[in-house]
């Protein structure tokens, strides 16, 4: 055999066992890598975007005395798998199937909300799209998800819900006018 049909058959054969051991794959959806999770107040964990935003949400709302807790975050496929079987068991609440859940992504977060009327949840309707949280389960008012690219801020003088925000207080007049 000839040097030149010897290498033709070493080339040909490699590329034929890489694409019989490569096969159809369909890419897999990437998992949140640990570097990305941070802890929040309470222990739980969330994507590092989520968390910040989150923080600087909670922050804000402490201006007007309220706080936000934070009862779930991060789940793995093992937790998500868990709840879901619960949920189909009737023993649980609503859960997204596993690997449909925005908390495996550490993008969902569950607050203490209270009831639908309740001060704190009317205070996150009103402003939490400022930080690019949205409510996406109608039936959880806890479920809060950060989607900034998609949640658009509320215009100018306006809250989330369309309503006028208050003016700022204008500040008090340093010199009085002399009644004289």
């Amino acid at each position: 055999m000839s040097l030149a049909l010897f290498r033709w058959s070493v080339i040909l054969t490699c590329l034929f066992t890489t694409v019989a051991f490569a096969g159809e794959s369909r890419p897999r959806r990437q998992k949140v890598k640990a570097a990305k999770l941070v802890r929040v107040e309470g222990g739980h964990r969330l994507h590092r975007d989520t968390a910040t935003a989150l923080e600087r949400m909670a922050t804000e709302a402490t201006k007007d005395g309220l706080v936000l807790r934070v009862t779930s975050g991060y789940r793995s496929l093992r937790e998500q798998r868990w709840l879901y079987e619960e949920y189909r068991r009737g023993r649980g609440n609503k859960a997204a199937r596993p690997g449909r859940s925005n908390h495996q992504r550490g993008l969902a977060v569950d607050l203490v909300i209270g009831q639908r009327t309740s001060k704190r949840y009317l205070w996150l309707e009103a402003n939490a799209c400022r930080f690019g949280f949205r409510r996406t389960v109608p039936s959880e008012p806890w479920h809060w998800e950060y989607r900034p690219s998609s949640t658009f801020p509320p215009v100018v003088g306006f809250d989330c819900l369309g309503n006028p925000t208050r003016p700022p207080a204008s500040p008090e007049p340093v010199a009085r006018k002399d009644p004289s």
